[in-house]
């Protein structure tokens, strides 16, 4: 009896099959490649904005709310303002808990290497923080008592029409003259809380 040679099929993919996948397999490749490249473009269209907007508000914020945390005190933290630092006892440090009385610092320095002026802020205990920087040697703060009346210094001099009642140790409000790439930015904060220092009890 003869025995039947039952053929079998190699285990494998045909030609077809291969290109079929490859066909898929580019398919999948260029849908992928354009959604990447339409996120790239709309990165690079974005970046702009991004920095010409998103910075300047995160300074403003971060500027405004440690004046308005601000504390009146008649000790070593004592509220001081000059042309171009300002120090204080705030509320509402930038870096370190909120609502525990920090030292506070901002100031603007000119990097003559650069050729930057430089916003930096320290608190009680760190490392100082580069918050901003603008081409040239400019911008200042100004210090404002009850009747909006300005002067580059806190405490006011006693004949300056910035002085507040009865010699109140925290300006009404404080303005810090910044630019952001041309323009002149002037950012406007004002303390919240009591201008003047309680009495010290027995």
């Amino acid at each position: 009896m003869k025995r039947r040679r039952v053929g079998s099929r190699c285990g494998g993919f045909t030609l077809v099959e291969m290109l079929v996948v490859l066909v898929l397999v580019a398919l999948i490749s260029g849908i992928l490649l354009s959604a990447l490249g339409q996120t790239v473009d709309l990165r690079q269209r974005l970046a702009a904005y991004l920095e010409g907007s998103e910075a300047p508000t995160l300074v403003a914020g971060w500027f405004r709310d440690s004046v308005q945390g601000l504390l009146a005190d008649g000790g070593s933290d004592r509220f001081s303002g000059g042309p171009r630092s300002l120090a204080g006892l705030s509320v509402a440090p930038i870096a370190g808990p909120p609502g525990v009385p920090t030292p506070i610092r901002w100031d603007l320095t000119f990097d003559p290497a650069s050729g930057r002026t430089e916003l930096r802020y320290t608190a009680s205990g760190r490392a100082p923080l580069l918050i901003a920087s603008w081409p040239g040697d400019s911008g200042g703060f100004q210090y404002c008592g009850s009747g909006l009346a300005c002067a580059d210094g806190w405490p006011p001099a006693p004949d300056s029409a910035a002085t507040g009642p009865s010699g109140a140790e925290l300006p009404a409000v404080i303005r810090l003259d910044a630019w952001r790439g041309s323009q002149a930015w002037p950012i406007l904060a004002a303390p919240r809380g009591a201008r003047q220092a309680p009495p010290n009890l027995p």
